[in-house]
């Protein structure tokens, strides 16, 4: 478990947001197999963030939220088959295009969730206030027995693998100026290796192999927030489903127009966004006057 009890303080003009409880840990326990007659389905432990925030008096023009914002820095996740391999990929992370893509529900960019994840204050308020706010995350995916392609073809999977890195981001947010500060990061892995014989009975054909207990998570300093973690598309509207065979073409199975666009190069922190946010404000007013 990655844990910090002292605070961490950061001026808002002559107040304080102060973390006084913060930490990150991932469950130790195994990835759950569970082998079905259609597919390998597998349970990871659960990657969990607390934190409690001091928010200071809040004017009645003032509001400020507090939360996480997640986004995925890495992405393997393949499944080997005699005949080739299938894999779900997100083009411009694996090109290095662009640095993370948010990893948040969709709900309320650019927060991860928006019931235990962040917290919403709005004056006027007259003595501090505490925000506590958590967050959990986990994947239980199912994967095909027989190549994804075709009709009718045998049970052949031989492997799974899967590799992700995510940071998760404790920040808050100021209104109407729309900030964000940055008061915590943490890194963090999920790591998936399965052997498979098709040839043995349901039940008995998969081997979890190492690790079979997760990295704990780091406590990252100084990592920006990349722009394109911080609004649309999200992971799993960004990721293509791919065949790649061992001879002939490429096959993309479930191609997703919306991993094309917004995804902007992202090798630039939330100030420069802020910046660009506001140029584009400043555009549309100009045109609306032109009109």
């Amino acid at each position: 478990m990655s844990s910090s009890r002292e605070s961490k303080i950061i001026s808002y003009g002559r107040r304080e947001v102060k973390v006084t409880s913060c930490g990150a840990w991932i469950e130790k326990k195994e990835t759950k197999i569970l082998e079905t007659e259609p597919t390998l389905n597998y349970i990871t432990p659960h990657f969990r963030a607390y934190a409690e925030v001091s928010i200071p008096e809040l004017e009645s023009y003032e509001g400020i939220t507090v939360g996480w914002i997640q986004a995925v820095t890495d992405m393997k996740f393949v499944n080997t088959y005699p005949e080739g391999k299938s894999s779900w990929e997100i083009p411009q992370l694996n090109t290095k295009i662009i640095c993370a893509v948010s990893d948040a529900d969709g709900r309320q960019y650019p927060w991860y969730g928006v019931t235990t994840e962040c917290k919403t204050f709005r004056g006027p308020t007259f003595s501090k206030s505490k925000a506590e706010v958590l967050m959990n995350d986990n994947f239980s995916p199912r994967v095909s027995w027989a190549i994804p392609v075709g009709k009718e073809q045998p049970d052949t999977l031989c492997k799974v693998e899967r590799d992700q890195t995510f940071i998760a981001w404790l920040v808050y947010k100021i209104e109407p100026m729309k900030d964000i500060y940055i008061l915590k990061s943490y890194e963090w892995r999920a790591q998936v290796n399965i052997e498979v014989d098709c040839n043995k009975p349901l039940k008995e054909r998969s081997t979890l192999l190492e690790p079979i207990f997760q990295d704990d998570p780091m406590e990252v300093e100084n990592r920006p927030i990349p722009i394109s973690a911080l609004a649309p598309p999200r992971a799993n509207e960004a990721q293509n489903f791919v065949w790649r065979p061992r001879s002939g073409d490429i096959i993309n199975l479930d191609w997703r127009p919306v991993s094309l666009y917004c995804l902007i190069p992202s090798n630039s922190d939330v100030k420069l966004y802020r910046y660009k946010e506001r140029e584009n404000q400043k555009r549309m007013l100009e045109t609306s006057q032109m009109i």
